[in-house]
């Protein structure tokens, strides 16, 4: 397996972090090449000493765990993530999984088992294909169906999910499209994807069983926000295809 860094991106996940990582742990232990990262997305002085400390108690159990990392401010996700990955040690892979463990260990464990090619992107999905089950609340789901047909018909990624908590990118085509990363709160995966497929590189999409877990952050206002922000990415960006 390519040497991969996974970074859990978290925002005071106090209550959430418990139930998934010691899990993460134990399930990729001995796991060749893999190093795993949580980062901080300044969640404030109280609830980063609690996950400081955290981490630290489950490391003498978990050798692919790192030191926490400890964010100053809030940059929102993709910048807590971005962050992460301008850190990479050796790592041929880049990637990210959510903390909140809608995508199920196991899930993880298969995805990365998967892994041959360090020069692809790889995506897991929640396309309910491949004898995959995708469980949520009647309202996200019709949600998530209006976002990836809005992204759909501006962008036209060959991608059915660009927003699924589990991607996996290339070290070296992320540090080739770095400086023209900006978004990075909730739609930084559409820009990442605009990037890394203008780049040439290959996104290969795993269907993955995925259930909703509560405490979901994202609200109407929000909703609102990654509209706005999906049209000005396309106004910016404009096709991803070159001529």
């Amino acid at each position: 397996m390519p040497a991969v860094l996974l970074i859990i991106p978290c925002y005071r996940e106090r209550d959430r972090l418990p139930t998934f990582l010691p899990e993460l742990c134990a399930a990729t232990r001995g796991v060749p090449g893999l190093r795993l990262r949580v980062v901080d997305d300044g969640s404030g002085t109280e609830q980063q000493k609690w996950l400081s400390d955290y981490v630290e108690s489950l490391r003498p159990d978990c050798p692919a765990l790192e030191p926490a990392q400890l964010n100053p401010k809030n940059l929102g996700k993709g910048g807590a993530v971005y962050s992460g990955w301008d850190l990479p040690g050796d790592a041929q892979l880049l990637g990210f999984v959510d903390a909140d463990g809608a995508i199920a260990v196991p899930e993880i464990v298969r995805l990365l088992a998967s892994l041959e090619n360090p020069a692809e992107a790889v995506y897991a999905v929640r396309t309910g294909q491949s004898g995959t089950v995708v469980r949520r609340a009647f309202y996200r789901r019709v949600a998530g169906q209006i976002f990836r047909r809005i992204v759909r018909r501006l962008f036209s990624f060959p991608v059915p999910d660009t927003q699924c908590g589990f991607k996996l990118v290339p070290a070296a085509a992320y540090r080739s499209i770095r400086d023209r990363l900006k978004e990075e709160r909730f739609t930084f995966d559409v820009e990442l994807t605009w990037h890394l497929l203008h780049a040439g590189i290959k996104v290969r999409p795993v269907p993955i069983n995925w259930t909703e877990r509560p405490g979901s952050r994202l609200r109407a206002a929000g909703v609102l926000a990654m509209y706005c922000s999906l049209q000005t990415l396309r106004r910016n960006l404009g096709d991803w295809r070159p001529s």
